[in-house]
């Protein structure tokens, strides 16, 4: 049966989702790197995260991972929605797992301050770049390097202090996306950007300057957050509630742009087999890991 393409992340693991402060200052988690935004068949985002999650959990039950997803998944089909943590709801838990504490924030600030200077090229980056703190002093231009994904292409921080406190930016060279056939201009901006989010004011990806870029603020709760590192720390109850709070997102992503595509996606839902999803996702986990060995043998 074919599936309706909708705007999707293309690359929904685990680790693609994170914190930030939306223009009112309200902190907010939810998909924070639209680098392979495409418009793709929905399911394989789905597929995407569930299999992040089985390959970075041992012990993970596939049909429960892929029954708390779809739960999720449901529920933002029916109200597309952000997860704005700023009160008493159903995700408040979510600062208290997420908030970075006095430790982290110093660790974070320092490890900006020991980076070491270097010239900002190309220069087409550098502009944005400074132009994101407005009136600064001793601002400091370094070469970062976070995740795996882009360790070739151009990425820099500038870190300095703006009204005597401390303020952090990165830019980086944007690629197309690696989903050729599914490619739109703009649609990483848009989809960061859409109706069903409480965006992040400072996150712009502009593919039509000279030197396409993406630049985010930096800070302690502008982050993304480790799967592997937080799932420990969830309780049973929580853990689920995670992975249903990836999949309203995912779904608030996939159907913001357009109704009617909800529709055809929920009567594509409706006729696939009951565990679909958790035995595509064993599959694409069985095959990432097998290959993730394979690589660490050959290196």
């Amino acid at each position: 049966m074919d599936k309706t393409p909708a705007p999707s992340v293309g690359d929904a693991h685990a680790g693609n989702f994170g914190l930030w402060r939306d223009a009112q200052t309200r902190l907010v988690w939810g998909v924070n790197d639209f680098d392979e935004a495409a418009r793709l068949l929905w399911p394989l985002d789905l597929v995407r995260l569930a299999a992040s999650v089985l390959a970075a959990v041992e012990a993970a039950d596939a049909s429960e991972v892929a029954g708390a997803v779809l739960e999720g998944y449901l529920s933002g089909l029916s109200d597309p929605r952000a997860i704005v943590i700023e009160r008493k709801t159903d995700f408040l838990w979510l600062r208290d797992a997420f908030i970075s504490n006095d430790d982290e924030r110093q660790k974070f600030w320092k490890k900006l301050d020991k980076a070491k200077a270097a010239d900002c090229d190309p220069a087409a980056l550098e502009t944005p770049l400074l132009t994101a703190f407005g009136r600064t002093s001793d601002v400091l231009v370094a070469r970062r390097q976070a995740g795996v994904g882009s360790l070739r292409r151009p990425r820099f921080t500038a870190s300095g202090v703006v009204n005597s406190g401390p303020f952090a930016a990165e830019i980086k060279a944007a690629l197309p996306s690696c989903w050729r056939d599914g490619r739109e201009a703009g649609l990483a901006q848009s989809m960061a950007h859409g109706p069903a989010r409480s965006p992040d004011p400072a996150l712009r990806y502009d593919d039509s300057a000279t030197v396409p870029f993406v630049i985010r603020r930096l800070a302690p709760n502008y982050r993304k957050l480790e799967f592997g590192e937080l799932e420990p720390k969830l309780s049973g109850r929580h853990r689920r509630a995670l992975l249903g709070a990836m999949g309203m997102e995912l779904a608030s992503l996939h159907v913001a742009k357009a109704g009617d595509e909800r529709d055809a996606i929920m009567g594509e839902l409706s006729k696939l087999p009951e565990r679909w999803l958790s035995r595509a996702a064993s599959r694409v986990a069985d095959w990432t890991v097998d290959e993730w060995r394979g690589f660490g043998k050959s290196h």
